[in-house]
């Protein structure tokens, strides 16, 4: 009879101290979650390394769809509300395509939270054409969806001219940026999440 009691008293013990347990380390944790908190640190950088590419464009007026569709990819700095980088890229879908390359200079005319407008100017050559020099101005509206990935609008022209002969297009596309946001007064933001704690 005794050695029954001694058993039910040393498995209420253990169950006691499981309980008892359990709750200390609930405590521990809400004590934890209450005294320290994660927070989203931005730290202003003055130039980082992005990337552009389009993926489609299309440009406006007659012709078959394979011509009026181009695409290409950038790579360049940032520098606060500017961006320097370099293009290359092909004016249509057809096999023989001409490439080009060209230097664009990109700056963000305005921000708005996640949302800005941009402003581009290119210079470029065309390879194996009549009208080699290429000149761009273009515009765009943008929304950084991630701490490093945007996607946005473009609209603009591209003036193409050569010795005997010259042509304008202008063109609707989509684009995606990778690279650093910016805040509303143009810096570059890198952000970075830490825990800390507050007494």
């Amino acid at each position: 009879m005794r050695i029954s009691i001694q058993q039910s008293e040393r498995s209420f013990y253990k169950k006691t101290d499981l309980k008892w347990q359990i709750l200390f380390f609930m405590l521990l944790f809400c004590f934890i979650k209450t005294f320290s908190q994660t927070s989203d640190t931005a730290v202003k950088v003055k130039s980082s390394w992005y990337g552009r590419t389009m993926p489609v464009s299309l440009y406006t007026g007659a012709g078959l769809l394979t011509d009026k569709i181009s695409q290409n990819i950038e790579a360049g700095r940032s520098f606060g509300v500017l961006d320097v980088g370099l293009v290359y890229g092909r004016m249509n879908q057809r096999t023989d395509s001409n490439k080009y390359v060209e230097a664009r200079a990109t700056m963000d005319a305005s921000q708005y939270g996640i949302f800005s407008n941009e402003i581009s100017i290119g210079v470029g050559k065309v390879f194996n054409s009549k009208t080699p020099i290429m000149l761009e101005i273009s515009y765009t509206v943008f929304a950084q969806v991630g701490k490093r990935c945007g996607v946005g609008i473009v609209t603009g022209y591209y003036d193409f001219s050569g010795v005997k002969n010259d042509v304008s297009k202008n063109f609707y596309g989509l684009f995606f940026r990778y690279g650093l946001q910016r805040s509303e007064n143009g810096a570059l933001l890198n952000r970075r999440v830490r825990m800390h704690h507050r007494m």
